[in-house]
């Protein structure tokens, strides 16, 4: 009988080792107890988007309120997310939503990340199958590791995945793509849109200069003089000009000026909203 029951907790212990730590449960916030961070500045402004956002427990970090991961699956995704964050010490959540009561998936992604426990940097992966959008929000550090070109390619490399309804392995891929990025570290020159684009620029100058370069040729060996040409008097016809006077008349100059701006966000290559909180976010959205 005492083996049983050193079986039965053996048991017991595995299972509680194994249990998935995400959930749907959710916390009533009121307005006496709002169950926002400390950080967190609460105005007659934004107390209706506290309201409205789903109070949950940090340490769950997959929140599938659609219904769209097996057991299974939202037990692999705590365990890629949790490896993420260990790693990186960044936080990392992800939601899944079937009705989006704000005014978009931004606000929602968010106000969710703003108004909850999570670390002061980290990312936000919103599922938001009201209006079929998938979106990245990035906050603190992760603002920095992630720019626009980063967020852009990892939202087009899973988005067909969420198309097809194969949302737990967009998912994973997405964790993946972006645990690479935060590994290779900050983001370089080169690792840009714009340094494409310039790259593309440059390539097409040079192919025109050489273009240029062998049409010219052509034309000068087409036309090429009996004898060479030593003095502009040797084209003139003496006859036909006569010069009466010779002198410099000034006619005026003209300037031409061109503005530049310069962004300083634009330099690091990510763009950044104050949320309703008044936190700075970056991010990206993608539909599906």
């Amino acid at each position: 009988m005492k083996k049983q029951i050193k079986w039965f907790l053996i048991l017991c212990i595995l299972f509680q080792c194994t249990t998935v730590l995400a959930s749907t449960n959710t916390k009533e916030r009121t307005s006496q107890n709002l169950l926002v961070p400390d950080s967190v500045n609460v105005t007659a402004e934004n107390i209706e988007d506290v309201l409205a956002t789903p109070a949950v427990d940090a340490t769950e970090k997959v929140y599938d309120f659609a219904n769209l991961f097996t057991d299974s699956e939202e037990q692999q995704l705590y365990q890629q997310i949790s490896q993420f964050i260990n790693k990186h010490d960044m936080d990392l959540a992800v939601v899944t939503i079937n009705k989006n009561p704000k005014f978009s998936q931004v606000e929602y992604a968010d106000d969710f990340y703003d108004y909850n426990y999570f670390k002061k940097d980290g990312v936000l992966f919103l599922i938001d199958m009201d209006n079929r959008q998938i979106h990245m929000t990035t906050t603190g550090y992760a603002i920095k590791v992630y720019n626009d070109y980063r967020i852009d390619n990892a939202l087009d490399s899973v988005y067909t995945y969420m198309s097809d309804e194969d949302y737990y392995q967009g998912t994973a891929n997405y964790i993946s793509i972006i645990n690479n990025y935060a590994t290779a570290g900050l983001p370089s020159n080169t690792d840009s849109k714009t340094t494409s684009v310039f790259s593309a620029i440059k390539i097409g100058i040079l192919i025109s200069i050489v273009i240029t370069i062998i049409v010219m040729f052509i034309l000068i060996k087409k036309n090429k003089l009996v004898r060479k040409a030593t003095t502009a008097r040797e084209f003139l016809n003496k006859e036909s000009v006569k010069i009466t006077n010779l002198g410099d008349q000034f006619l005026g100059s003209s300037t031409v000026k061109h503005s530049i701006n310069h962004d300083s966000s634009s330099s690091r290559g990510s763009s950044t909203h104050s949320s309703s909180s008044g936190t700075s976010h970056g991010g990206g959205s993608h539909g599906f």
